[in-house]
């Protein structure tokens, strides 16, 4: 659609003939040029797009997914901690220090939340790296384990690749070119993230959360199996009725 907008604009420019002065005709011109230049812009932003498979889409999108999986582990153990209040007698909560009166305001759920949080700050998770971030999370209440190591090499990639489009424009750093020297990148070159890559990185924290999944359907005594087979059956069902 960008790419031709361009045409567009100027045939509905060329088939306007709407009486106008001559005021009224220079001020639609300008108008015009403006659109025009605007519309050429957009196309060769596109065009170029395209023509690279998408890096910047991709590149947008690892950064999404790599939070929507860190939102989703912090809210599964904020809703293990106000479910399961017991957890807060584990040695690393007792470490946590919180004021009283901060505490006292927050609603139940916000408490779990601020007490997740000051557990990462304590753990100095900020300085972790791929899936060890989240199993240093996971340990505080029990839920770590073992991570495929292929998996774990997928999951530091991308970490890395999140870190450096996020903070570095897409540039690559030292830190990058020293953590994933596989990738063949020189400090300075530009990280363009095509649909092969984007596709390994998609999968693989599909991948991982379903290592989480399983470890907690362990422990609180769930067959998973089971459940993705029945909502597999339901799902064909509903389709064979559409």
């Amino acid at each position: 659609m960008f790419k031709s907008l361009p045409n567009t604009v100027q045939v509905l420019e060329e088939t306007d003939h709407t009486p106008c002065t001559a005021e009224e005709a220079e001020k639609r011109r300008e108008v015009y040029e403006k659109k025009l230049k605007d519309a050429k812009k957009h196309a060769d932003f596109a065009e170029k797009e395209q023509r690279e498979g998408f890096p910047l889409l991709h590149a947008h999108t690892l950064v999404g997914d790599w939070g929507a999986l860190q939102s989703s582990i912090e809210d599964a153990l904020v809703g293990m901690l106000m479910n399961e209040p017991e957890l807060m007698q584990l040695e690393s909560f007792s470490k946590i220090k919180i004021t009283l009166a901060e505490f006292e305001t927050l609603e139940k759920e916000e408490r779990m939340r601020l007490l997740v949080e000051e557990l990462q700050r304590g753990q100095g998770l900020g300085r972790k790296q791929g899936a060890d971030v989240f199993e240093a999370l996971l340990d505080q209440v029990k839920l770590s384990g073992p991570v495929e190591d292929k998996l774990k090499k997928t999951m530091w990639e991308m970490h890395n690749l999140r870190n450096v489009i996020v903070h570095r424009g897409s540039i690559a750093d030292r830190r990058l070119v020293k953590g994933c020297p596989w990738l063949g990148l020189k400090v300075g070159d530009r990280v363009k993230i095509d649909h092969e890559d984007f596709e390994k990185h998609h999968f693989a924290l599909g991948e991982y959360l379903m290592v989480i999944i399983r470890r907690m359907s362990v422990k609180y005594e769930v067959d998973i199996d089971k459940k993705i087979k029945d909502a597999t059956e339901s799902c064909e069902n509903r389709r064979h009725l559409d």
